[in-house]
């Protein structure tokens, strides 16, 4: 936000003189006819938020107070613009002042300052407080702005850059929902809060700011309507029943000046504290007159988050002072830490990455050590020729033989004699490059002679040229394995002798009533070779037409129907058809096959019972 910088008036420039002209003109005596007395005159700066004419209005009638509680004095009310206060405050211009907390924090720290009272604000007939906020505010019919958020690029109007109520409060409080300082629209400061409702009202303006207690204050004069406008952000404090959109600060303070005399501050203190709330002075005033001062802290907070005077140039100025005195040097030095700085996170990260390296590798050493030495399978590093370079403890176990006792052997020593050529054939093909790692399975002498089946594994290590440096061979015993191999071809073998000797046929259907498997003796009954029946439909080969010889239906065939229902069929009268079209009596069994609860075939074993020699 940017404001245009006050021009100089010739009422700047000439108000330090007629200030001057004024102090000589209130120093002299002040005679009347038989009267010597002399009335130092005490001048009161009060800000004029709403303009000369209400200032005097509103604070007349408190200095004609005084003049009744201190007639050895003069008191007189100094209306003072915003830009104005400096300039009459610096040049002596005024004894005290009734300002804005945000201006008075301002003068204390740049004049010397002091509060000596806080005014205790009027808010309605039955409610005061010695605190106060601002009005954030737009058109009622202005439906773009429902909240904060919605300030953005909105043109604001606000009282003046130093308004407490009147700007500043509003300003923390919208930078507090995060926009930033360059996202508002263009601010106008119109000097007076009235100006600024009017501002909305007529459409200049399509936010107003001012401070709580204004809007109600015009309502009542009968210069607007508040039912025409809505607030923004609207909170709500205890004891506090006006309009507001932000915090509460500390109310205005009665300030004196550094030259102003201390007794005359504790008399006036005294004076304005005693001064009853229906008094023409607190009832002009819009208060319920004075108290204790209270504690400005929360304003000097608020000016600083914002930068705002006293705290907005001292630090700037002292570090711009310093650039231009000794830019080029700090801009060096600035690159030379930089350097280092960077220069050592480099190191640092080096050397982290290098001791990670350094324990990742010992580890991954460590886990492949523990692997080879723990694995289950016996490995073996070999030359190219096949000597033993190094072996675990499990290699040691199978082949019975001690770690020293490998080291003076060579693989090919351990291969039996009628697998030599196989294990050697396999050993050339890895080191040729034929195959980089493969399996072979073969028998092993132990150390006491004896032999067992092994599967050897072996692959190469090569080099960054490709070159191999050694072999790397894994052995596992599956003697086991082959035993339990040879136990089943034995007993598939038996089962195959029981099938051809048995004196019952014997047949396998799958799920679909296809022979899987059928005996001689069943093809022999049934007049067919054993190759003729596999894969081919039993019911339409041997079950195919009743007695009577009608079709029998495939879903009406109890053998079908136990592939369905899973339940055993017995019969002893059953007609089977032979190739040649004659048929026989027969009595048979059809049992399920169920592997994991379903079914997967069945087993018919039949016999002939008697035999009918006409043809179908």
């Amino acid at each position: 936000m940017k404001r245009k910088p006050p021009s100089i008036s010739l009422y700047h420039l000439l108000l330090p003189l007629l200030g001057l002209l004024l102090l000589i003109a209130t120093a002299s005596p002040i005679q009347a006819a038989g009267n010597t007395e002399i009335r130092p005159e005490v001048r009161i700066g009060v800000l004029a938020k709403r303009g000369q004419a209400k200032t005097h209005a509103k604070w007349d009638a408190t200095a004609d107070y005084l003049n009744q509680q201190l007639p050895g004095y003069q008191f007189r009310i100094v209306p003072m613009l915003f830009d104005d206060i400096p300039i009459l405050v610096k040049n002596d211009l005024v004894d005290f002042v009734i300002v804005n907390s945000g201006i008075f924090v301002d003068l204390s720290v740049k004049f010397g300052v002091r509060r000596i009272l806080t005014l205790t604000n009027r808010l309605t007939t039955e409610a005061d407080n010695s605190q106060f906020g601002s009005v954030i505010f737009t058109h009622r019919e202005n439906h773009s702005i429902r909240g904060l958020s919605d300030l953005k690029k909105k043109r604001i109007a606000a009282v003046h850059a130093t308004s407490l109520g009147g700007w500043i409060m509003a300003l923390d409080t919208i930078l507090n929902t995060g926009l930033k300082r360059g996202e508002l629209g263009p601010v106008a400061f119109y000097n007076t809060h009235d100006a600024v409702a009017q501002a909305v009202l007529e459409g200049n303006a399509e936010v107003g700011v001012v401070r709580s207690d204004t809007l109600e204050r015009m309502a009542k004069e009968g210069k607007l309507k508040i039912s025409m406008l809505r607030v923004i952000n609207p909170q709500r404090h205890p004891n506090f029943p006006l309009l507001i959109s932000t915090q509460l600060y500390p109310e205005w303070p009665f300030a004196k000046l550094p030259q102003t005399s201390d007794d005359l501050a504790r008399q006036i203190a005294i004076a304005l504290l005693e001064l009853p709330p229906e008094h023409l002075a607190a009832r002009n005033a819009h208060i319920t007159g004075w108290t204790i001062p209270e504690n400005y802290q929360s304003v000097h907070d608020l000016l600083k988050r914002l930068s705002i005077a006293p705290y907005d140039q001292a630090d700037q100025i002292g570090l711009r002072a310093i650039i231009q005195a000794y830019g080029g040097w700090l801009l060096g030095l600035f690159g030379i830490i930089t350097f280092l700085l960077l220069l050592i996170w480099r190191i640092a990260r080096l050397n982290r990455t290098l001791k990670a390296n350094q324990r990742n590798l010992m580890q991954s050493e460590e886990q492949l050590r523990v692997t080879f030495e723990q694995a289950a399978v016996g490995i073996a590093h070999l030359t190219l020729n096949g000597a033993f370079l190094k072996q675990n403890q499990k290699f040691c176990e199978m082949t019975g033989y001690s770690a020293r006792e490998l080291h003076s052997l060579n693989l090919k020593e351990l291969l039996l004699a009628d697998d030599l050529s196989t294990g050697l054939r396999y050993l050339n093909e890895i080191r040729r490059g034929d195959t980089r790692q493969g399996a072979v399975e073969l028998r092993l002498k132990r150390a006491d002679q004896t032999a067992f089946w092994a599967r050897l594994n072996i692959s190469c290590v090569r080099d960054i040229s490709g070159q191999i440096k050694y072999l790397v061979v894994a052995i596992d015993n599956i003697d086991p394995i082959k035993q339990l191999q040879e136990e089943n071809r034995l007993s598939q073998k038996q089962q195959e002798l029981i099938l051809e000797l048995a004196g019952d046929g014997i047949l396998g259907l799958d799920l679909q009533a296809n022979h899987s498997f059928v005996n001689p003796m069943a093809a022999r009954l049934l007049g067919y070779e054993v190759d003729e029946m596999l894969g081919r439909n039993s019911h339409a080969m041997w079950h195919h037409t009743r007695a009577n010889g009608e079709p029998f239906p495939e879903g009406e065939c109890p053998i079908t129907r136990v592939l369905h229902n899973g339940v055993t069929h017995r019969s002893s009268d059953a007609l089977f058809w032979r190739k040649d079209g004659g048929n026989f009596h027969a009595e048979y069994t059809c049992t399920p096959i169920i592997e994991e609860k379903k079914i997967t075939g069945a087993v018919v074993v039949f016999r002939e019972v008697s035999s009918l020699s006409h043809n179908s």
